[in-house]
């Protein structure tokens, strides 16, 4: 019988606390800028920045095309150096070229649009972060499970974030600031990563051709879409909000939607360590690296159900002390978006845990789509009738049909692999 404690190798150990170093640093920030930032700026002028940041976020999920999964994932299994090298190459072209494509289309789409000049001048200055996105390699550290350098390399950047929103951001006029600020470090962290892959790592870069891109574009086609669903999963409330509601709807729901998504950051690397990991235990057996996934969530979940109803029943005392006095009329939102992080969690094991590790990429993306219409339609509906409390609403629903949907995907590939036997 397979034994957990092989889980927790040395290196599987040493990654696993960088990777906390860093979702601990990452999620301690937010904790500190979002009450400072929400009183500063006002509903009105963080819901702006909010909506353009959303706008952004989804060329950036363009830009990372799902590679951070099936990158480190061929690099974990790269047999290697010259293999590794040829995989960099190839996604690093991939993302350099995905990050010109975008910049065009953010053009297009706020001309369509009409996107007034305050969004649309915080979109360039926030399109910074997509360049930098298209130089980070996250996915090559995980690859080959040495995380330190990322995190080293997050928290200078981030600490210098922070140190410039406290000097410079004073009062609402320091939009355009608080855009080049939040953006910055992503610049930072692209460049210094590529230096270490290229300086530190010896991981030299060569212009691949077109069939190596190729490739990699078809390979990551199923987790692109699905990475491309997961964000508007995540962000299309806010899109929503933006075109039905006022700046300041959209500030406040973006604020309060903080308070879970960042809880799920500091469950995320539990997720991000063991990917590599189980996904060479399902090359073996499905059957173990289920065991494996099943054993720590029975470790996680109910802990995160935990912090959940503290959220619910304090959601009042919470939204005071984190947002101010502004925003406690709208606490009663922390029960939706506290359920829907519940399920935002369980949804990681089941399907990037169990369903993508194991190989069915296809499945994984088939799943999303069918929570997608859920999520659009719900959204729209219970958006236009209770604003801000419906499209919250809507996010769980979405959020549990993704759930039902991948435990059935899951019992037919248990059943499809009990027959291979």
């Amino acid at each position: 019988m397979f034994k957990l404690k092989k889980f927790f190798s040395s290196t599987l150990m040493k990654n696993g606390m960088w990777l906390y170093l860093l979702q601990l640093f990452n999620t301690l920030l937010p904790l500190l800028t979002i009450p400072y930032l929400t009183r500063i700026l006002g509903a009105s002028v963080y819901g702006s920045f909010s909506f353009s940041l959303n706008i952004i976020g989804y060329f950036q999920v363009i830009v990372e095309y799902g590679f951070n999964l099936t990158g480190s994932r061929k690099i974990a299994t790269a047999k290697n150096k010259e293999e590794i090298e040829k995989i960099y190459s190839a996604i690093t072209t991939s993302k350099i070229i995905l990050c010109i494509i975008t910049f065009v289309l953010m053009i297009i789409i706020s001309s369509i649009f009409n996107i007034n000049q305050t969004q649309f001048i915080s979109m360039i200055i926030l399109y910074i972060l997509v360049i930098g996105t298209s130089l980070q390699q996250t996915w090559l550290f995980q690859g080959i499970q040495d995380m330190k350098y990322i995190t080293i390399i997050n928290v200078i950047a981030r600490t210098f974030s922070l140190i410039f929103i406290f000097l410079f951001v004073k009062n609402p006029n320091d939009l355009y600031v608080y855009c080049a600020v939040y953006s910055i470090t992503f610049l930072i962290n692209g460049i210094i990563s590529t230096i270490i892959i290229a300086k530190k790592l010896k991981i030299k870069y060569k212009i691949p051709n077109f069939f190596e891109v190729k490739n990699e574009f078809n390979e990551g086609w199923h987790i692109f879409t699905t990475s491309a669903m997961s964000r508007i999963f995540s962000t299309f409330s806010i899109t929503i909000l933006g075109f039905i509601s006022t700046d300041s709807d959209v500030g406040i729901f973006a604020a309060m939607q903080k308070i879970p998504l960042i809880i799920v950051m500091l469950f995320a690397p539990i997720g991000v360590v063991i990917y590599p990991y189980v996904s060479k235990i399902y090359d073996e057996s499905f059957d173990k690296g289920i065991k494996v996934v099943e054993r720590i969530g029975k470790i996680t979940l109910p802990f995160a159900t935990l912090i959940a109803i503290v959220l619910i029943f304090y959601s009042k005392e919470v939204t005071n002390l984190v947002f101010g006095t502004e925003y406690v009329t709208y606490a009663l939102l922390l029960i939706p978006l506290s359920s829907w992080m519940i399920m935002s969690i369980l949804n990681n094991f089941l399907g990037i845990q169990i369903v993508v590790a194991s190989g069915h990429q296809k499945e994984y993306s088939t799943a999303f789509k069918y929570s997608l219409i859920a999520l659009v339609l719900f959204n729209i509906i219970f958006g236009l009738l209770w604003g801000v409390y419906g499209v919250a609403v809507a996010n769980f629903i979405a959020e549990l049909t993704l759930t039902i949907i991948l435990v059935f995907i899951i019992k037919k590939i248990r059943i499809n692999n009990s027959l291979k036997l």
